[in-house]
């Protein structure tokens, strides 16, 4: 998600977050195991998505607030272990990203205007798949790595559309490959499986870093929230 490769628009939206919804994927990246939990909850003329990422006693938590095309407009991120704690939204012309790093003040801009920003690429490529396009780009704010603290542009390719074996059960689904544009695109590239009926992220393959062991990612569980 955005805090690993795992989660680093035009048409109508049909994307399927109904009301409240619980999404749990499970992250393998060698003998490592994340648990990635989204929680959904219509707010306004968009969404709030909760997103927290438990590997050991570790827990890293965002909150992302999307509008009805899923684009990003407000993003926090807190990961105690790295006392890390950021806060972006849109500003007018402005991304703004305020916050700290290992006690030093985190106060950046970046240009709201070209591409998408698409903090939660898993969900918010929904609508991408369901347009039937071949290709797109949007950019992201990076949380480790080379990219942490930049606002760097992602370039979505459609693959083949093919069934895939989930949780026992063949479904089908479409390929994205994202990779980080132009010539950095060498440095990292990432597999990631959506269903064809609904948009929705089921499956990513990828190294979420340089040198690391290959990181698979699966939806788990999907549970609708009837209260919500």
């Amino acid at each position: 998600m955005a805090c690993s490769g795992a989660f680093l628009l035009a048409g109508t939206l049909t994307f399927s977050i109904l009301g409240a919804e619980t999404l749990t994927y499970r992250e393998m990246e060698g003998e490592a195991v994340t648990i990635h939990v989204l929680r959904f909850q219509a707010q306004g003329d968009g969404f709030r998505v909760e997103l927290s990422s438990s590997r050991n006693e570790a827990v890293v938590r965002q909150t992302f607030l999307v509008d009805a095309d899923l684009a990003t407009r407000e993003w926090t991120f807190s990961d105690p272990a790295r006392r890390m704690e950021l806060a972006a939204s849109v500003r007018g012309e402005k991304i703004v990203l305020a916050g700290s790093k290992q006690g030093k003040k985190v106060d950046k801009r970046f240009d709201s205007e070209g591409a998408p920003w698409n903090q939660l690429f898993q969900i918010g490529l929904g609508p991408f798949v369901l347009s039937g396009r071949k290709g797109m780009t949007f950019r992201s704010i990076g949380t480790q790595g080379p990219g942490e603290l930049k606002i760097g542009k992602m370039t979505v390719t459609r693959k083949e559309d093919a069934p895939i074996s989930l949780g026992g059960r063949n479904v089908d689904a479409v390929r994205l490959r994202i990779s980080l544009s132009g010539l950095l695109s060498i440095f990292w590239h990432g597999d990631y499986w959506f269903r064809k009926a609904d948009g929705r992220f089921l499956r990513y393959r990828g190294k979420n870093r340089p040198g690391g062991p290959e990181a698979v990612s699966e939806l788990a569980e999907e549970k609708g929230d009837e209260t919500g």
